[in-house]
């Protein structure tokens, strides 16, 4: 597992205005749309959606839930971070993700506190790429956002650009390295220039991406 930054989560150093611009907000059971599948590339298991289809949209499939369960979960929530690594993560890589948020939470004392309080994260994934797959590995570039509020916190909200590789395994794919770039990330907006819509050299880095589809299929 590579060493991280920790940009991703919900750091109290990004301090920008809550908004989510044309964006799903519900985590959950990230699905693909394809006339060609006839089964669900999600199953859940011990209430973890894990990728069952070893197809390209099925390891988008899986690392959409993945991400978007890692973010906001390795703080809020560490028994469900605790359950996700145990099913979703590669056997390599689990015992340095976990000593990693505990000493994440060891040390974010201010967002634990206010979790404590009554605050509440949510991760959403903007859009993804798949750079690569072959049966066996797959290898994705996400652009994910993390957003935080509660009683005693302003709304804030982080967006990052992360690698993950995923592996086959026993019949899922499995999260086996997740590396956060360290590069400006384009945060949602709309900006109008001599009113046509300005496209900033920041998006560049989603050429390619697609858009996840959020929510239970079947």
């Amino acid at each position: 597992m590579s060493s991280r930054a920790r940009t991703l989560a919900f750091a109290l150093t990004a301090t920008l205005a809550l908004c989510l611009t044309g964006i799903g907000v519900l985590i959950g059971r990230a699905t693909v749309r394809a006339s060609s599948a006839s089964s669900d590339p999600i199953a859940l298991t011990a209430g973890i959606p894990l990728g069952v289809a070893d197809t390209p949209g099925g390891a988008l499939a899986a690392d959409d839930n993945y991400l978007a369960i890692e973010a906001q979960s390795d703080e809020q929530d560490p028994g469900l971070f605790w359950t996700l690594v145990a099913t979703a993560f590669a056997p390599s890589a689990r015992q340095a993700t976990l000593a990693q948020a505990a000493q994440l939470r060891a040390s974010d004392t201010t967002l634990m506190s206010a979790y404590a309080a009554g605050a509440h994260a949510l991760a959403v994934v903007g859009a993804r790429r798949l750079d690569s797959y072959n049966p066996t590995r797959a290898t994705v570039t996400t652009w994910l956002g993390g957003f935080v509020w509660g009683p005693t916190l302003q709304p804030q909200q982080t967006w990052n650009l992360v690698q993950t590789t995923l592996v086959w395994q026993d019949g899922r794919w499995l999260l086996a390295q997740l590396h956060v770039e360290q590069t400006p990330a384009p945060v949602p907006s709309i900006v109008y220039v001599n009113g046509a819509n300005n496209t900033a050299s920041a998006f560049t880095a989603l050429y390619g991406m697609t858009a996840p589809y959020y929510g239970a299929s079947g």
